[in-house]
């Protein structure tokens, strides 16, 4: 009998300013983070750096579910972030290791040229691209 050697793989779920909804209001935090490709570069570097596997955002063509109540939209700063593809593409340029895994809807994309751009994605980042189904 064989022990198989097993391993833990680990991915971060990156929110620009923090998975609180106020957590942008904290004095250490970058209020600007989710437009700030600064801030994302060293997320992505200090994940690699800790040995993890991937990193994940979601992504939501309606927007979050806060949406729904305007007082909670104005005291949060998740609104405000890039395109998940476009970021992984130029955080693949900075990272050597890590996977770079996105949500997208075929619902609101049309899915040849969403696969199109996943598959550029792959390419760029020299095959560390992953993709979070949606329907």
């Amino acid at each position: 009998m064989s022990i198989s050697k097993r391993q833990m793989r680990l991915g971060a779920f990156i929110m620009a300013t923090g998975h609180h909804i106020a957590a942008w209001r904290h004095p250490q935090a970058q209020a600007d983070a989710g437009l700030n490709i600064d801030h994302y570069r060293e997320l992505a570097q200090t994940a690699e750096r800790g040995k993890f596997d991937l990193v994940f955002v979601a992504d939501s063509p309606a927007g979050w579910d806060r949406a729904k109540d305007p007082e909670a939209l104005r005291r949060t700063a998740q609104g405000a972030h890039f395109e998940p593809l476009t970021l992984w593409a130029a955080l693949s340029q900075v990272t050597k290791h890590i996977g770079f895994v996105a949500t997208a809807s075929t619902t609101y994309e049309d899915p040849y040229l969403l696969a199109r751009r996943f598959a550029s994605l792959d390419y760029i980042s020299k095959g560390r691209a992953a993709w979070n189904v949606v329907t």
